[in-house]
């Protein structure tokens, strides 16, 4: 009997070690899983934010860049 009793608080022994380093693991997944959800989240709205920024300066016509030299050099082409 005292067998039995010795290999049955083993066993519940291990479950709780078990269902402790399950818990950690849970814990650690759901903390890279915000990580991870929170970059992705920033980044795609950094590149809508800077589509936005490309979208508006093409319809205001943006007083810097490279198109302004190039519409600069073809009036002195024409001129």
């Amino acid at each position: 009997m005292n067998k039995w009793l010795r290999y049955g608080g083993w066993a519940v022994l291990g479950l709780v070690v078990l269902w402790t380093v399950l818990e950690i693991v849970s814990i650690i997944f759901g903390v890279v899983s915000w990580i991870v959800s929170t970059v992705v989240s920033l980044l795609v709205a950094g590149v809508v934010l800077y589509l936005a920024y490309l979208a508006v300066s093409k319809l205001v016509g943006g007083s810097g860049g490279s198109g302004g030299s190039r519409s600069r050099s073809r009036e002195k082409v024409f001129e």
